[in-house]
């Protein structure tokens, strides 16, 4: 047990501490800042607080392995739930730097926007919708040829489409209305992209496409497109994402990919 206490690997144990210690506070901040309490940062904060508790507790970990390894069944239980565990783990960090990449991928020039939508309470954009919608305006103003189409339905909390909003957003910004086309039916992002390049296609717009909104979930966003068979490039075009929000749409983004991949 002495090489736990001593040297670099007491180092990274103090490191990895005060990493984990700081990733389960930052899970645990959508709660009390805004009363988010979901599977995704329940389950960022179960990991979160795993990892501080075991590098915290490095030894007595061991003293309780040891103690477990006695029993067959036990050892074999130990050991398939460590390589859960880890195998998780891998699979995190390699998901994250495929959405970090795929995230990075610039628009071609002249591709149309496709503003995807977000919560809309009344006629007011939320904090996440409002910020797309800037990142879209911003992209606009860099390309003067650009169309957009504004892309969503009428949700539980919204008197006016997510669409509408943002079109009203668009042009009480100095967006010309002429440059904005409106797609108001669609309920989730497949039906977003789906509904959009429909647009796309029968007012013979530019094929290429900017899909507009967080980082986080541009990943799924493209593999949707590819999904539908759209083969025109694709381009992110990224909105800030409120940072309180971040992880826990980060780690929801680890489940929601297998699944519109494998189900969808």
């Amino acid at each position: 047990m002495e090489k736990y206490r001593t040297g670099y690997y007491l180092i990274f144990r103090i490191i990895a501490t005060i990493i984990a210690l700081l990733f389960t506070v930052w899970f645990i901040l959508p709660i009390f800042r805004y009363g988010i309490l979901n599977a995704f940062n329940s389950i960022g904060i179960l990991l979160c607080g795993y990892v501080f508790v075991f590098y915290l507790k490095r030894e007595k970990f061991h003293q309780i392995r040891e103690k477990l390894y006695r029993k067959k069944f036990l050892r074999l239980l130990w050991k398939f739930l460590r390589f859960c565990l880890y195998s998780f783990g891998i699979y995190a960090l390699v998901i994250s730097i495929v959405m970090i990449a795929f995230s990075s991928l610039s628009p071609k020039e002249n591709a149309t926007e496709i503003l995807l939508g977000a919560q809309v309470k009344g006629t007011s954009p939320t904090l996440t919708l409002y910020d797309r919608i800037m990142a879209g305006k911003e992209f606009m103003e860099q390309n003067p040829s650009v169309k957009c189409v504004a892309s969503g339905g009428l949700g539980e909390t919204a008197t006016i489409t997510e669409a509408q909003c943002m079109y009203n957003v668009l042009t009480q910004n100095g967006i010309s209305s002429d440059r904005i086309y409106l797609e108001n039916q669609a309920t989730s992002t497949k039906e977003n992209i789906r509904f959009s390049y429909e647009i796309i296609r029968q007012n013979h717009l530019n094929e290429n496409i900017a899909i507009v909104s967080d980082r986080f979930h541009q990943t799924r966003a493209r593999l949707i497109a590819r999904k539908l068979g759209i083969t025109s490039h694709i381009g992110c075009v990224n909105a800030e994402t409120n940072w309180i929000y971040l992880p826990t749409f980060w780690v929801r983004e680890w489940f929601g990919l297998p699944y519109d991949l494998f189900f969808r």
